[in-house]
């Protein structure tokens, strides 16, 4: 095996490394995901994981467009694994999701780039639980 292809194991196992990195919060802190990013929230006892899976709606008004409807967005997370909830801003799903006596409360959903609206890999969600 020659250098530059040890160099780019090395290299690839070191991005695959830091791409895992969960971030942890506590209660009330409010916090952002990228898409298909867990982080780790402590309430109490217990240390929940969530992950931002999917953009399950983006109706809103893209950036420097007319509309005359505000539009409604929607995201799926998951909990601890294998606990799916849909929360958004919109008329039928609610912003947030009851779990464990506490409430994951949808806060924004927002793009890197303006020409990247509506492309759910380039997304990421504010959370808070409380």
């Amino acid at each position: 095996m020659n250098l530059i292809t040890k160099i780019t194991i090395i290299l690839f196992g070191l991005m695959t490394i830091l791409s895992c990195k969960k971030e942890t919060y506590g209660l009330n802190t409010e916090f952002e995901l990228d898409f298909n990013e867990t982080a780790i929230v402590n309430v109490g006892e217990e240390k929940w994981t969530v992950k931002y899976t999917e953009l399950t709606e983006e109706s809103r008004c893209p950036p420097e467009a007319y509309c005359i409807w505000a539009g409604q967005v929607a995201v799926r997370i998951e909990i601890n694994d294998h606990i799916q909830a849909v929360i958004g801003h919109h008329t039928e799903i609610p912003p947030s999701f009851e779990f464990k006596q506490s409430q994951i409360r949808l806060r924004g959903v927002e793009y890197n780039k303006d020409r990247n609206f509506g492309k759910e890999k380039h997304s990421n969600i504010r959370l808070i639980v409380d």
